[in-house]
């Protein structure tokens, strides 16, 4: 069941070239922070954001930037990365077995194997991630995400050629903090948080959040065995020491480690509508029916030391950053009760950062910034063992082992100069030289040597290596109309890196992704800062764009690049507090990504099918669907590009009632709604139209304790975080189903 828009798109969503243009013309926008926090007496509060690297009011950067305080997650049931998309309208999600892939405003790239970094870069408190598989993860003690929609080349550089997303955490300071829940839900969940931070001396602070859920009932089941599906637990502890030995110097120490076992982004099904091989059938939304092991155990860790000392004349920033992620997984990617094709995974990402950063401590009339960024990173297929009747018998198949090392260094500077009080112009220039490495090696097993399947799975040893050294760069201009209104313009390079697939370590290596972005916007606060309303408009031209095409037998990702893409889109955001008790907030965007050129994009098609080189489309299916697919090469051009859908929303509502002698009544709501969006460049799966409803209603007693009850996806909406063609056939992993439950809260 879906739930229909509150408004709807105009016809078809186009955006033509002359539509941009209007809508530019009509004033445009950096998205706008949401802060569903507790209302306070006298309209909106300021946000304060760090999206140029230095605090500032949100509505004096001259970037889109959504920034959600740790009230506003929790209000809205944003408990976690997967739900962004619900959040910040220009942002989706798509899973890859342990990988978190989210696309900005229509940049991202499909794949999610071990090695991929993604085009949207990913931070927490500073310290990039170069792992997707350790982008899902769970909040708790968070105090602030800031989205920031545009390429991010110069700043923070790293693979942010879409967008970024910036987690910062809380901080302890000089009070006693614990505060915590815990909570029963439907399929039998439990749930637990805890922070607790506290002064250990007058100059050393410390604190430690944990986190942990355990789902024993399933969404579904497995019919070949009976087992359920779609359970799985968490737990994860973090904790942070400042010591500030004097008042011009910082010290932060932290650290996290946290582990999984679950099949929620696994349960790999035959789609609905579609024939697997065998004739397997769609089997529902939330059952499986392979006759393989589909699950996903991880180990995340990591350690973080930021250093800041006040020079007087700037502030000297050291940021220092060790990630590790250790993964086993188990797939079934024929969907079916056949022993056709099935996976087992063991990878392992280790990576060391350290980035240096010097800022100017005077803003007006120039304020500068100017550091070095160094990365190396190594990811492992430690060993994929693939095995099924596809790959020459029931035992047999071939075991792969891959690596990749990268090691980066880049060097940028950034500037902004107040021309006149009202009149800023910020410029920067970055330049990254990325070094790779490439090990691979496939040993056939249980096969005989010389036969078809025997050559066709056989690797030997083979390194590789490869260099890249680009420049990216930024110009913006902000103008201020009054004290609370202004307007901004910018143009920003991005630059996402070359790297091989190490599933598919024999083919080449992508180019890098480049995009050039050009923007305009208006930041406003109305009605004595009762409205924040926020508006922008974007074009993107982007070269090489990187994509996946999974169209092997074991749906193995091959990495391809598109010639170009070209993205148009406007956005509009607003917050009110109209009275004081009452938050209303809400944004959409309507865009059009597509491919302007892509020569021999892989199309597939469903069995009996034959491709057609010389007719209007790549190929056709012939018949009655038998079962897996066939894949065609042809040209792209005006098909939309994954996971861009033409039109997204959301709006919500919190407020809190005081019922006197220290009680208080909180309710909030959260409507999102997407129009839908392919998930491959063949145009051919598509996730429809869905929306999602969330609602919590918290009594507090008193300021210490207090009960929630909430429920996400109230309507129970089904939608997919992942469909996928290939030669097997049309697979699909579906997306959480309708959770609703009760928390008992404390805070002292």
């Amino acid at each position: 069941m879906t739930v229909s828009p509150p408004f709807r798109a105009p016809s078809e969503h186009r955006m033509t070239s002359a539509g941009l243009a209007i809508a530019t013309a009509l004033l445009a926008m950096p998205a706008q922070a949401q802060d569903m926090s507790a209302p306070q007496s006298g309209g909106l509060e300021e946000i304060v954001v760090t999206a140029q690297r230095r605090e500032e009011n949100l509505q004096n950067v001259p970037i889109a930037v959504t920034a959600i305080t740790a009230d506003a997650l929790a209000s809205g049931g944003i408990g976690g990365t997967t739900s962004l998309p619900q959040a910040v309208p220009s942002v989706q999600l798509t899973r890859s077995g342990p990988s978190g892939i989210f696309f900005v405003r229509g940049v991202g790239n499909t794949s999610g194997g071990t090695g991929e970094e993604g085009a949207n870069a990913i931070y927490v408190d500073g310290v990039y991630l170069p792992d997707l598989g350790q982008t899902v993860f769970r909040f708790n003690n968070v105090e602030r995400i800031e989205v920031l929609k545009g390429p991010q080349g110069t700043l923070f550089g790293r693979n942010a050629s879409g967008g970024l997303i910036n987690v910062i955490t809380r901080e302890p300071g000089r009070d006693v903090v614990v505060k915590g829940q815990v909570g029963i839900a439907n399929y039998e969940s439990y749930s637990g948080q805890l922070y607790a931070a506290s002064p250990l001396t007058d100059t050393l602070s410390a604190d430690i959040a944990l986190t942990g859920t355990r789902q024993v009932d399933g969404w579904g089941r497995n019919l070949a065995t009976g087992r359920k599906v779609g359970f799985g637990w968490h737990w994860g502890a973090r904790s942070k020491a400042v010591w500030r030995p004097n008042d011009r110097t910082k010290i932060m120490l932290s650290g996290e480690y946290g582990k999984s076992d679950d099949d929620f982004a696994s349960i790999f099904h035959v789609a609905e509508g579609s024939v697997g091989t065998g004739g397997t059938q769609f089997s529902g939304d939330y059952n499986t029916n392979t006759s393989a092991y589909q699950r996903v155990r991880q180990r995340i860790y990591g350690f973080n030391l930021t250093a800041e000392f006040d020079l007087d004349w700037a502030t000297l920033t050291s940021i220092t950053g060790f990630r590790g992620n250790k993964t086993r997984s188990g797939l079934d990617p024929d969907g079916a009760q056949l022993p056709l094709a099935r996976y087992a995974i063991h990878s392992e990402t280790d990576s060391f950062q350290e980035e240096i950063r010097l800022s100017s401590n005077d803003t007006e009339p120039l304020s500068w910034q100017t550091g070095l960024f160094f990365l190396r990173n190594k990811a492992a297929l430690v060993n994929q063992q693939q095995r099924g009747t596809a790959f020459g018998g029931v035992d047999a198949g071939s075991d792969l082992t891959a690596s990749m090392r990268t090691q980066s260094y880049a060097a940028f500077a950034e500037a902004t100069y107040a021309m006149t009080p009202s009149t800023h112009v910020t410029a920067g220039l970055r330049y990254t030289r990325d070094d790779r490495t490439l090990r691979g090696q496939q040993t056939p097993v249980g096969l005989v040597p010389g036969t078809p399947m025997f050559i066709g799975q056989s690797l030997a040893p083979r390194t590789d290596s490869l260099t890249y050294g680009k420049f990216t760069y930024r110009l913006a201009i902000r103008q201020d109309l009054s004290g609370d209104i202004n307007v901004y313009a910018s143009y920003n390079r991005g630059f996402k890196s070359g790297l091989w697939a190490l599933q598919s370590p024999a083919n080449p290596p992508v180019d890098p992704q480049f995009i050039d972005a050009y923007e305009v916007g208006l930041k406003t606060e109305l009605l004595d800062r009762r409205l924040r309303l926020n508006l922008s408009a974007y074009h993107y031209d982007i070269s090489d764009y990187q994509v996946r095409a999974a169209v092997t037998l074991g749906a193995q990702p091959t990495l391809l690049n598109a010639a170009s893409v070209d993205v148009d889109g406007i956005e509009a955001e607003f917050e009110a507090a109209p009275v004081d008790g009452l938050r209303l907030f809400g944004s959409a965007t309507l865009m059009r990504s597509k491919f302007a050129d892509f020569p021999f994009a892989p199309f597939t098609y469903p069995r009996p099918a034959v491709c057609t080189p010389t007719g209007p489309a790549a190929g056709q299916t012939t018949g009655t669907a038998t079962g897996g697919n066939l894949t065609c090469l042809s040209s792209a051009k005006g098909n939309d590009t994954p996971l861009a859908p033409r039109f997204a929303a959301n709006i919500g509502a919190s407020y809190t009632a005081d019922l006197g002698n220290g009680r208080e009544l909180q309710l909030s709501t959260l409507y999102s709604y997407n129009d839908g969006y392919y998930f491959e460049v063949d145009n051919r799966l598509r996730q429809e139209a869905f929306g999602i409803v969330n609602g919590s209603i918290e009594f507090r007693p008193s300021s210490r304790w207090g009960v929630e009850l909430w429920v996400r996806n109230l309507t129970d909406a089904r939608y997919h975080v992942q469909k996928l063609g290939s030669a097997l056939g049309d697979l699909a992993v579906p997306a959480a189903p309708r959770a609703y439950g009760l928390n008992v809260k404390f805070d002292y």
